[in-house]
């Protein structure tokens, strides 16, 4: 039986190109991703962690954005989300209407230029994302792959939106009642514009998580 080939098997097969940005930011952080459109919803998570910079350590949920306010995750039916089976409720049998991310493909939640997806991370911070499929394109390129960003992302645990707001203003200010306790405990850590090594970290990191070539059998 033959093996089922995805996009990052064929030379010059099509890519998702995704506008990944963080909502209520301003500068805009962002990250445009190059992605295979037969991953799962899952595999996109781990992508949008790499490229963002975040830990990975909370839970997080895909939603099909709607209208008025349900172009906002919290405001999502819950038949409009994807998510694992802890966030879920699978494993305590409270038979969330969620659906599994691990089962849904990006192709099949983005089905055309210009479709959106929202994603959120921490359900406690609520970093919200709106994922954009602002083309499809064909390319060599081995998928995943981040092409452009913009923006160092918040450190985990900051107070969300808001938090980091404050946080930026704090650091910032070296008369900010705030400053001396904020750069210490965050030390090191400089908001603003990435610059060419924090890029090429990300984007390793991305790169990481492209499937390995299959090694070929003897005859």
């Amino acid at each position: 039986m033959a093996t089922k080939k995805t996009t990052t098997d064929i030379p010059g097969a099509s890519a998702y190109v995704l506008r990944i940005e963080l909502r209520g930011v301003k500068p805009a952080i962002w990250r445009e991703v190059w992605v295979d459109p037969a991953i799962s919803l899952r595999q996109l998570h781990a992508i949008i962690q790499a490229a963002m910079g975040w830990d990975n350590a909370h839970l997080y949920s895909f939603a099909i954005p709607g209208s008025g306010r349900a172009k906002h995750y919290w405001s999502v039916p819950p038949q409009q989300r994807f998510e694992p089976g802890a966030a879920r409720g699978d494993d305590m049998g409270f038979g969330n209407q969620s659906q599994d991310d691990a089962r849904a493909t990006v192709a099949q939640v983005l089905k055309a230029p210009r479709a959106k997806l929202l994603y959120l991370y921490d359900f406690g911070d609520d970093w919200e994302h709106l994922i954009t499929l602002k083309k499809i394109i064909t390319t060599p390129e081995p998928l995943p792959l981040l092409a452009s960003a913009a923006y160092i992302c918040p450190p985990e645990d900051c107070g969300g939106v808001y938090g980091f707001g404050d946080l930026v203003e704090a650091l910032a200010d070296p008369e900010h009642p705030d400053h001396a306790e904020m750069s210490e405990y965050y030390d090191g850590l400089e908001p603003g514009p990435l610059d060419q090594a924090a890029f090429t970290e990300l984007a390793s990191a991305v790169a990481a998580l492209r499937p390995r070539p299959k090694a070929r059998r003897a005859r």
